[in-house]
């Protein structure tokens, strides 16, 4: 029997249009189109399709559901995620209903890497492209032309524990599948921190107590956005924006927190990080999404 909870997040149990990162999603603007026709959907989870606590049973590598399935308002395009007993590393399975096939097509998409290496959970939403985008060349077989192209995605968040505190960080990873002459592939199109936090630092006593004036913990949260600009005429056109705080006032991840001495009242605030608190159009560019301009470096904030 194999444990798939440490790679999955807890799902709720219908999907809004915009969701705040309180928890690690990554927030849009839902049923929104832009110039090109390309249009930024939201997937809203089957009932009675949640699976069973644990894989057991059958073929050792066949791919079972640890996820509920998510689909479109019009059921066109599905996704949830799978994994099997030999390999519980979850994939990304996504169904296309073709009009006159009994059966999806299925897609799965993999994920390796250290950084991948978390708790998974479905990205909410797909981003269906216009007619001949996503492709790196349009097909010439017109019933491969025909399909649609769609951007799919998921949020990885990882954890860790310190001494009297923790950290956790959510990346977002944006996948296209596409249609050519040979059938349907998949490329990596994105990778984005998306939310962070961490509780740092500690009181070892009355005297740090004192010196701290009751606020043992440094605090630091990375919550971001992602939204469909309308005016995009080819590829989407995506808007990142983040913000960026920490508590107290003063406080860094790369010096003592004591190193300038007892804290003051004016200390104990929250403050709003100028540098990590950004908008970025994110374009696509030689088969990726890049920042324009370069996103800043914000590894205080996203990084364990």
């Amino acid at each position: 029997m194999t444990d798939t909870s440490a790679y999955l997040l807890p799902a709720p149990r219908a999907l809004c249009a915009v969701f705040l990162l309180a928890v690690p999603w990554v927030a849009l603007a839902a049923d929104t189109h832009d110039a090109a026709g390309n249009r930024l959907e939201s997937l809203i989870e089957q009932p009675g399709t949640a699976p069973p606590p644990t894989l057991e049973g059958g073929d050792p590598d066949m791919a079972q559901a640890v996820s509920p399935l998510y689909c479109t308002a019009d059921r066109a395009w599905c996704a949830r995620l799978s994994a099997s007993r030999n390999n519980p590393r979850p994939s990304l399975q996504v169904q296309e209903f073709v009009p006159g096939e009994p059966e999806p097509r299925d897609r799965h998409v993999g994920y390796t890497g250290p950084e991948r290496d978390g708790r998974f959970q479905v990205w909410p939403y797909l981003l269906r492209l216009a007619p001949g985008l996503g492709a790196p060349s349009a097909p010439t077989d017109p019933a491969q032309a025909a399909f649609e192209n769609v951007v799919v995605g998921v949020i990885v968040e990882r954890t860790t524990g310190y001494s009297g505190g923790g950290a956790s960080s959510s990346t977002l990873l944006l996948e296209t599948i596409y249609h050519t002459d040979e059938g349907a592939e998949t490329s990596s199109v994105l990778s984005l921190p998306v939310a962070g936090q961490a509780s740092i630092r500690a009181c070892y006593g009355e005297q740090d107590a004192a010196l701290r004036k009751g606020a043992c913990h440094d605090e630091y949260r990375f919550s971001a956005t992602l939204s469909l600009l309308p005016q995009g005429r080819g590829m989407p056109l995506l808007r990142y924006a983040s913000t960026a705080t920490r508590f107290p006032a003063f406080a860094s991840r790369s010096r003592d927190s004591l190193a300038t001495g007892a804290l003051s009242d004016r200390d104990l605030r929250t403050a709003r990080d100028p540098d990590c608190s950004f908008e970025r159009t994110l374009r696509f560019d030689s088969g990726r999404y890049v920042a324009e301009p370069a996103l800043p470096d914000c590894s205080e904030f996203t990084e364990l």
